[in-house]
């Protein structure tokens, strides 16, 4: 059992969501019945008598009937204002004190009942400046019929709203507070609801002095959250699973910029370091990519750089000319000053400035407060699909973390032509088109096995209406044999445990070749170009399959990723499709190699000479699924309902 907060230190709002069916002459709308349930003062006294208390004004109610939920109608809405609230001690009448906003969304079963996934719960932030708060990692902002906030229909999880917000008080007679204005918003769309019905959302508001996170918080009893709390903090290793908080990180101090961008790590005095990081220069290429960069950490050194007036060269304090980004025009004299970053010892180097640098420690993990299996073989079988005792084989799935609340899952084996059909973009079975494999560690025949294409059918179609081939929206693998036929295998019960996904499709070259950490960032932290695709049914990320490896192996370049195979539980000795394009190129994607590194199909296999590769179908459970029973092993899975 996890130790709950301290109620002293937080105060909760808890927003319970319950629709109700209303029928009307023309068409069926949802109303929501939306109240608070839970309202503390809470208050911290330190021992200068500073006092520092949160306070929330009011219950969220919202009452709608058949009267004021109607065609053509306002969206309901109401609104309560979260306060922290300081008074300096009487001593030297001043106080400064940091504290943290979440929102935590327990559970929620609500969908989108349109076909564009039009928003139907918006939450709003303002902050205490007035402005309102529109970036919040893991939601959208959006505007929806007029209301602009957060898209929370279907979200689940604990989201960090505010981190180390300061509040300075100067009184100790007059209180100095701070409003969060927290408004939920059901919109009252002008299409049938419906398929809301019965539905509920759970949520509450936490300010509290200390952070916090989703295992500290969420209620027992459904599987995202009892899978959460098997989280063990001082060893991860026991259950092999890990808390992706930004804590893993490098054993020594590296010169970094921004934060999550290693450089050389400089050599020599190490009480030096840091002030050569002060001002500094990186060589192009190192600067994000990993792979360079863990060349320049092994044989990296920092060395100031000087004006040479007598060659008329900038050069480092060996004698190395520094170059421009061109690789050909030297530094110009303007430039010439701070360090500069060595790749070797002798070679020719380009530089660029890039102001200052820190010296902290790498971080390896996605940093997403996500939480990931990672290792040979950890306890995460879950039985979907069927009650039957034992769980047939091919209804075994693996957990690869929860986000956001929700549960993860991959078929724990390749699907089969049977399962996935054999329209849309499949080519032949495995053995027909690739023979069979070695390296294969499942019990299927081979043989059943189906060889698909990433995008074939439509990748002409896809290429004049975009400029790319390799776009997912396109995809008959996704859109006929996931979302369609493989879909079609569960009754609606299981298809109900399902929840729609906004699945992110893109990644860049350079960076996916290399760590679990750059893949992450291409692929969710930062995917430049945006290019998402809603459904229920998706394929392994690239950053999901690097990061199910041992956690030893984070740092290391994916395409050197077949030393992992035997701590990896993801690997399954077959190549196969992630759902990650590269839009460095107009027709590829990403792939795990039978050796069980990652490559890039470069050559357009996939396209008219069929490129064709097994798939295991991804997708995430709604955050109410229960968890019923199981130890999580692959005789005894996880059992949910």
């Amino acid at each position: 059992m996890v130790k709950k907060l301290d109620k002293n230190k937080k105060i909760i709002l808890t927003i319970i969501a319950v629709l109700i069916l209303c029928v009307g002459s023309t068409l069926a709308y949802i109303i929501a019945n939306l109240q608070d349930s839970a309202k503390r003062n809470a208050s911290v006294t330190s021992d200068a008598v500073d006092i520092l208390k949160f306070d929330i004004d009011k219950d969220i109610n919202l009452n709608p009937t058949q009267f004021n939920v109607v065609e053509g109608g306002d969206n309901l809405q109401d609104t309560a204002i979260g306060s922290a609230i300081l008074r300096a001690n009487s001593t030297d009448n001043n106080a400064t004190y940091n504290y943290y906003v979440y929102f935590n969304i327990k559970s929620n079963n609500y969908i989108y009942t349109t076909n564009d996934y039009k928003p139907e719960i918006v939450l709003t932030i303002i902050n205490p400046e007035g402005s309102p708060v529109t970036s919040i990692d893991g939601l959208d902002y959006v505007t929806s019929e007029g209301v602009s906030g957060f898209d929370i229909t279907t979200k689940s999880g604990l989201y960090e709203i505010a981190e180390l917000y300061k509040i300075i008080s100067t009184s100790s007679t007059d209180d100095t507070i701070q409003e969060w204005e927290f408004t939920v918003s059901f919109i009252n769309l002008d299409t049938n609801q419906a398929e809301n019905g019965g539905k509920t959302l759970e949520a509450e508001i936490i300010l509290s002095r200390k952070p916090t996170d989703y295992h500290k918080v969420c209620e027992e009893g459904t599987l995202a959250c009892d899978i959460a709390k098997l989280y063990n903090e001082e060893d991860p290793s026991v259950n092999g699973l890990y808390y992706h908080n930004g804590t893993i990180t490098s054993e020594n101090e590296y010169c970094m910029f921004d934060g999550n961008t290693v450089f050389a790590f400089p050599n020599g005095d190490p009480s030096t370091s840091a002030e050569d990081c002060q001002n500094i220069y990186y060589g192009m290429g190192i600067y994000i990519d990993s792979s360079l960069v863990t060349i320049g950490v092994e044989i990296g050194q920092v060395e100031e750089v000087s004006w040479n007036s007598e060659s008329g060269v900038c050069q480092t304090t060996s004698g190395i000319p520094v170059y421009n980004n061109d690789e050909i025009t030297p530094t110009s004299q303007e430039q010439c000053s701070g360090y500069a970053a060595l790749m070797g010892g002798t070679e020719s180097i380009i530089m660029t400035n890039v102001g200052s640098g820190t010296m902290d420690k790498q971080i390896y993990d996605a940093e997403d407060n996500s939480y990931r299996y990672a290792g040979a073989n950890p306890n995460n079988y879950v039985c979907f699909g069927s009650n039957e005792t034992p769980c047939p084989s091919n209804n075994l799935y693996r957990i690869i973390g929860v986000f956001n609340g929700q549960v993860k899952l991959i078929k724990a084996d390749y699907a089969t032509s049977a399962e996935l059909g054999t329209n849309g973009d499949y080519i032949a079975s495995y053995t027909e088109y690739r023979g069979t494999s070695d390296y294969y560690k499942g019990d299927l025949d081979q043989s059943s096995i189906g060889s698909f294409a990433w995008n074939d059918v439509n990748y002409d179609l896809a290429y004049e209406e975009t400029g790319y081939g390799n776009v997912w929206s396109y995809s008959e693998l996704n859109k006929t044999n996931l979302n369609t036929n493989f879909l079609n295998n569960f009754d609606t019960t299981w298809q109900e445990m399902i929840s729609t996904t906004k699945w992110n499709v893109t990644g860049t070259y350079y960076n996916l070749e290399s760590t679990s950490k750059n893949a992450y960032n291409n692929e969710i932290s930062i995917n430049g170009n945006n290019m998402t695709y809603n459904a229920k049914i998706g394929l392994m990320y690239v950053s999901d399959y690097g990061y199910a490896a041992s956690n030893n192996y984070w740092p290391t370049n994916m395409n050197s990723y077949n030393s992992t195979i035997n701590n990896n539980w993801m690997y399954m000795g077959l190549v196969e499709w992630t759902i990650t394009a590269n839009l460095n190129r107009i027709d590829g994607a990403w792939f795990i190699n039978y050796t069980g590194n990652v490559y890039y199909d470069r050559y357009n296999n996939y396209h008219v000479d069929g490129g064709g590769m097994p798939v295991r179908p991804v997708f995430y459970l709604n955050s109410n699924v229960a968890y019923i029973s199981g130890s999580g092993t692959e005789s005894d899975p996880f059992r949910i309902a």
